[in-house]
């Protein structure tokens, strides 16, 4: 990590923390992920968490009921939309659907950040799939969590949307501007989030340095091999859901890309290849909401 970095954390950390409201975990999140840590997952608790919560039970029976699972029969109850999902499944559905409850926000703004957030974690997770070592769940997890400090930073300034669209048309990376506008960035914030939400610390650890590049050629003792290769498929998996959503390419790729790319062994054939493949899955998304 580079000393510029260092030197923001450790003089705003407390202060950060202080001053920006990090959205508790909601209750019901914690008494399921409390439950699916379980050696013996006891089901008929996990239904009645998830029909206590109404938007959680429709989220549930929308993506059993959605053409990823191809249905003959659709399930009309959350006993069968658990069993369908299964527990893989199930954790992302969970944290996500209750990332994007907590958050709230400017609904339009918001509603482009989520789309490209989920269209960017189904690529992450479509990719891990065709690496080794690298579970599909943590790449979705990463590429659903990774920026959730820009809704908390955009709540929390006024300025931040402008402030956010004037980054993206910049050669700056975001974060750049971001600390020197406030002393922060969303990956630090994000880190916060994602430790208070009980996270994996290698998922955590990659929200806090996903805009650093030294991992790549200087990781440090934090910045594992895993961590390294979740960052890297996110920052292409970004790159694929941008240009799906016909977005030119950012700072943010021109100065990562290729170092992701080489970090994951990807060739131009292979990029040419993750990108056709993810399209028609894309799509069928798209099409479903």
């Amino acid at each position: 990590m580079d000393d510029h970095a260092k030197q923001i954390d450790s003089q705003v950390a407390e202060s950060i923390l202080k001053s920006i409201r990090i959205p508790p975990c909601p209750e019901v999140v914690v008494a399921l992920m409390e439950e699916l840590r379980q050696p013996d997952v006891d089901f008929v608790k996990l239904v009645k968490l998830i029909s206590g919560d109404v938007g959680l039970a429709a989220t549930m029976l929308k993506m059993a009921n959605s053409p990823f699972f191809a249905l003959r029969n659709k399930v009309s109850s959350i006993q069968q939309a658990v069993s369908v999902l299964g527990l893989k499944n199930l954790t992302q559905i969970v944290r996500g659907s209750a990332l994007q409850k907590a958050l709230g926000g400017d609904k339009v703004a918001m509603e482009r950040f989520w789309e490209r957030s989920n269209l960017t974690a189904v690529v992450a997770s479509h990719m891990a799939a065709q690496l080794d070592d690298i579970a599909r769940e943590d790449a979705y997890t990463l590429g659903l969590f990774h920026d959730c400090g820009i809704p908390i930073l955009m709540q929390q300034f006024p300025d931040y949307k402008e402030k956010l669209a004037a980054a993206n048309q910049s050669a700056e990376l975001v974060i750049t501007i971001e600390d020197k506008c406030y002393s922060t960035n969303h990956a630090v914030v994000g880190h916060m989030l994602a430790r208070n939400w009980c996270l994996p610390g290698h998922i955590s650890q990659a929200v806090r340095v996903h805009h650093d590049h030294s991992i790549f050629t200087q990781p440090d003792e934090h910045s594992t091999p895993e961590v390294c290769a979740l960052v890297a498929i996110t920052i292409v998996a970004e790159h694929v859901a941008a240009a799906f959503l016909g977005r030119p390419d950012d700072a943010e790729w021109i100065i990562s890309g290729q170092l992701a790319q080489d970090h994951l062994g990807i060739s131009p054939e292979d990029m040419k290849d993750i990108s056709e493949d993810a399209l028609d899955e894309l799509e069928e998304i798209r099409a479903y909401r």
